[in-house]
This record gives C-alpha cells, structure tokens and sequence, in this order.
C-alpha cells in the first residue's frame, strides 16, 4: 500500500527537437511561511512531484525522486509544513491526469490567506523557437505534446488559485517560458517582509532559462537541487523570500554548471508584486514567535535621532515566547490522553489561553482540540478495552474469499485515540487478488485496471490487484453483495481495541511484518507480496496485509473532492504504514500502489 503554498516544480529536460541521450533537467522553488514581526496568516500547502521512471520512449532520469523527498522532508523539519497538506506524486503516481486533479485540489483547497509551494523534478520540453515549453508526465511520450502539460496550462492553474502566495521551483530546462518581467528588489529588512507578505504573489525560481541542466551534480542531488537543499537546511533567520534564496544559490550554481538560474513573477498568473515567504519552524517544531509588532528591524544599525528604547524589551519578549512554547508543547500532550478527564483537559487549554492571551499563534489549534475534546464520548465511564476475542469466525463471500468477523463495541480511533463504536461487520481477510478479480472483469465486461497486461495468473494470481479506481473497487465489491469498508471499520479491523500503533502491534516493522520502502521503481506485480504472506503482521482479528504492499479504498470521503485510502504501500517509508495515517486521492486515480479489499455487515 502507499501514500502523499504550491511547491517547488523540477523539470528534467527533453532536448528539442528530439530527446538527449544524456538526461538532463531543471527546478523551480517557493518558499515557506516567515517569522518574527511579519503578520503571516493561513495555512501552507505544498505539491511535489518526481520522476525518474518514465512509461514510454523518454529517457530515465537518475535524481528527480530523490531531490523531490529531500524537499518534502526540509518542508516538514524546518519550515512546519504540515504533511497532510502536502500532496506528493513520484514516479508512477504522477500522471498527467494526478498532476492536473493535484493543482485542480489545491485551487479548491488552498483559502485566499494561503500560501502554496510547487516543487516538480522530471523531464521538460520546449518547441524549436523556444516559445512554447512543457512538462513530460510520467505518461508522457516523446516528441508528442499532446502528451504533455504546457506551461500555459500550469500558469493558468496557479493563475486561477485563490490563493495568497504560489511558489514555484523548477529545476529543469526550457523553464524560461514561465516568466514575465523582472523586478528590482528593496533592501531586506522586516518591514520588506512584511511588504512583500502583503501583496499576492505568483513567483518562480528556476534552475535555468531556455538552457538544458543537469540531473546529475552531487551527493545524489543535481546540481540545483543540492545547493536548494543546502540553503533551506543551513538558514538559521526566521523569514525566506525567493530573492534570498536566489541571491544564495545562483552564483555557486553557475560556477559548477553550465546554468544560470533565474528568479521572476509568472508571466500572467496574476502577480501582484508580493512574495512568498517562508516561516523557520521552532526546535519544538511549531512555527517561531510573532514578534511585537513595535519591535524595530535589526537588519540596519540605528542612525541619529532614531529612538532605539523599543530594544529593551527583546529579551523579555524572548523569553516570554519560549516559555510560551513551552508550555503548549505540555498542554497538546496533556489535552491527547484521553485517560484523563475531559473537564481537566478543558481546563489546561483554558489556562494556556489566558496566560498567553497576547500574539499567540496556537489560539485556533488550541480552540480546536477543544472542540475535539467536547466531541469524545465519556472515556472515563467506559471500561477500559480488552484485546478482541479470537471467535475463529469466518465465512466465505460471494467471490470465494474468506472474511473475518470483526465484532461489535468500542475501539480506540485516530492518533487522538477517541473511543468510538461499531456495529460487527466481516472484513475480507486478505487483499483482492488478480485471480478474483479476473473473474470479475470476465463476468462483467468492465476496463481492465491499470497494467493488467502484466498479470500472469500462473505468478501473480495471488497477488493483489493494483491500478483500480475507487469506481471499480466500489463496483467489485458491490457486484458480490459487500461494500467497501468506512475508514473507522478499516482501522478497526487493522489496530483492534487497544489503540496500537500497526495492526501488529508497536514495534518498528521490519520486511516480516510488510511489504515496504521499495521506492521508487515498479518491476512488475512481482514488487508485490503474495496476499497473507506476511504472518507476523496480521490484525488482531487474523486479517493480513493491512500494512503495505497496496494502498486500500475506502468508502469514506476525505473531502468533497476526494476520498479515504488506508495501510501503505510497497512504495512507502516505514512512517507510513502506522494504522491511523490517512491518505486522499481522487476517485478516478489509478496507480501502481492502490488496491482494496471489501467488508460487509453482520445479517
């Protein structure tokens, strides 16, 4: 199974008018949100996409996934992205029809206070005069526009966003075609922050103009990618805007590759003369402290007859937000034990509230854990929950696969660990497979998934199927009298009652729990385990592969626009194969990490 302010966009290059033998590509990057007196409000989102592993006749790149995960990473450590506002495609995932609901999603999503970053690593490609410039989806195929996404059609995309800020970085070539006019810029000081946070901004950094660039560079990373990383890794000042990052990284980038980058407005994507500003994350890992607004900026010494007595107060203000911080780190753990009382969890938000009425950045998460607390059931007069009972129940559906039941009561729901209740239902106790599902696409005539001419039923029978939309997975389901399972029924069955962390248990998984951390290449349906091979890693109630191996559907939304998918895949990391992570595609993805299984009520 498998999971995911604009990010930054890196294009690899396809020579024009044909494709290089050697590969090349380029990057463009926004920034994050800013610290200290800048009045930054709404929430950053993010879009990263990387490809190495093209479908068709366009040369493989060797860094595009891998400088698109260290992005994301640098996102989440240092500038407090948070990871489910961040939509990551790699490789097979990042289809012109994913990268195009992706940007669709965002604009839906992203609020007029927002800021989004845009990061795309892949090929690019540009028309003999160098006027008319794409990107080369993981579909694409050579020397075939029609294929690809103009850049016509990203400006229009970021154009019609409503949000504040958009960021984009482009480590590519051709990336020259995305820019309008340059302009100059004032001296760095926080009330240029604060000037430029003001005005909306649809800004780009790229790694070249019209030029091809290098996939290759160092340390694993091109050459832009690395020197990006470096500077938003090593950045110890609170605000980043693309000027400062541009004034870091272009000379170094230009002394060790035949580059030159560039940072511009968007030609007509509705530029304002504003900038995206990035926010430097506390060590506690919330975003730093608003600084007094009456604090002057420290950028220029003071001159005569400036009145300088606002600096006395800076280290009471310091101290004030650390202690401050402080803290809400102990009061967000106190408010998620669920053990403890409702009224006394109320009670230390309340207090964290009043003793730090004045600029506090946590006011709406704290008000918000409220309402999630108010919303529990009465924890403390139920009994505390026993391991589920092995009833040794199980029946065959109408398909020919067993089913477990799962029965009635209470369980613990979410990394909040909420005590909620269910009805018993029958889970189906491994994943589809490629052996059933045959039977169903026989039986009803319906398009086959996504790679389904590399399924041998002599090998692959009993591995799950991949490339469903959640269409299918719905109508598979149905056809046999099931229906696909509600995310709290899926995480039920997976953790059991006693709120583990995978459906195991809590110890780390290793290759005997899941089938795991196989980014980024798909080599066929043998990248997937045989159903049920995993027996260290079945559920309390004996249902197996709820980690790994493929992303499941589920029947619950995760918004208006998509829906709930659970476990992982064999694609992810080990942080993604915790019971209670929750993934959002749309409906009619389909992809290499998706798969399902059915459930049905107790009658």
């Amino acid at each position: 199974m498998r999971r995911l302010i604009i990010s930054s966009l890196l294009l690899a290059c396809l020579a024009s008018p044909v494709m290089a033998k050697d590969p090349q590509r380029g990057v463009s990057v926004m920034p994050s949100e800013a610290a200290g007196s800048v009045p930054i409000a709404g929430d950053y989102w993010a879009l990263i996409i990387g490809i190495d592993q093209y479908r068709h006749d366009v040369p493989k790149l060797e860094t595009a996934v891998r400088d698109a995960q260290a992005v994301r990473d640098v996102l989440i450590e240092r500038y407090g992205f948070r990871p489910e506002r961040i939509t990551t495609l790699l490789n097979g995932q990042a289809t012109r029809e994913a990268i195009e609901d992706a940007f669709y999603a965002l604009g839906q999503k992203a609020r007029p206070t927002d800021s989004v970053f845009i990061y795309y690593a892949g090929h690019g490609q540009t028309d003999s005069e160098k006027v008319r410039g794409w990107w080369v989806p993981v579909d694409g195929k050579a020397k075939s526009p029609g294929t690809f996404i103009s850049n016509a059609r990203i400006r229009d995309e970021i154009a019609a966003m409503k949000a504040k800020h958009v960021y984009l970085v482009a480590d590519s070539c051709f990336s020259g075609t995305l820019f309008g006019k340059a302009r100059d810029l004032p001296p760095i000081d926080d009330k240029f922050y604060s000037t430029l946070y003001a005005n909306k901004s649809r800004w780009g950094l790229t790694s070249g103009m019209n030029e091809p660039v290098a996939d290759a560079g160092k340390e694993g990373h091109s050459i832009f990618a690395y020197f990006f990383l470096k500077y938003l890794k090593d950045n110890r000042e609170p605000y980043l805007a693309p000027s400062d990052i541009y004034k870091a990284i272009a000379r170094v980038i230009s002394n060790n590759a035949e580059q030159q980058p560039v940072s511009q407005p968007l030609k007509n994507a509705g530029d304002e003369d504003g900038q995206f500003v990035f926010r430097l994350a506390s060590a506690s890992g919330g975003p730093l402290p608003s600084a007094k607004p009456a604090m002057p900026s420290l950028s220029t010494p003071p001159v005569k007859d400036v009145d300088v007595s606002g600096y006395a107060d800076l280290d009471a203000v310091a101290r004030l937000a650390e202690k401050r911080e402080e803290a809400w780190g102990k009061v967000q753990s106190f408010a998620g034990k669920t053990t403890v009382s409702k009224d006394k969890r109320l009670a230390a938000l309340d207090k964290f509230l009043a003793d730090f009425a004045d600029d506090n950045p946590h006011v709406s998460e704290a008000e918000a854990l409220k309402q999630q607390i108010n919303a529990e059931m009465h924890v403390a007069s139920l009994p505390t929950p026993s391991l589920p009972r092995q009833t040794g129940r199980e029946i065959t559906g109408k398909d020919g696969a067993p089913m477990l039941l799962v029965p009635e009561g209470d369980f613990l729901y979410g990394a909040n660990k909420q005590r909620q209740s269910l009805s018993a239902f029958y889970m189906d106790k491994y994943e589809v497979t490629t052996k059933l599902y045959a039977v169903f696409l026989q039986a009803t005539g319906r398009v086959a998934p996504e790679k389904w001419n590399e399924v041998s039923q002599v090998s692959d029978g009993d591995r799950p199927v991949i490339g469903v939309d959640w269409h299918d997975a719905d109508a598979y389901c149905r056809y046999y009298g099931k229906r696909l399972p509600t995310e709290q029924e899926w995480e039920k069955a997976a953790r059991g009652t006693d709120g583990r962390k995978y459906p195991w248990g809590n110890e780390e998984p290793t290759s005997r729990h899941a089938n795991f951390g196989k980014c980024c290449d798909w080599k066929g349906y043998a990248t997937l385990t045989v159903t049920g091979d995993h027996e260290a890693g079945k559920s309390p109630y004996g249902i197996y592969d709820l980690a790994g191996n493929v992303w499941e559907w589920t029947s619950s939304d995760y918004d208006s626009s998509n829906k709930v998918l659970r476990g992982g895949s064999w694609f992810n990391e080990a942080s993604l194969m915790v019971s209670t992570y929750r993934l959002r595609y749309t409906p009619t993805t389909r992809n290499d990490i998706i798969g399902f299984r059915c459930a049905q009520g107790n009658s």
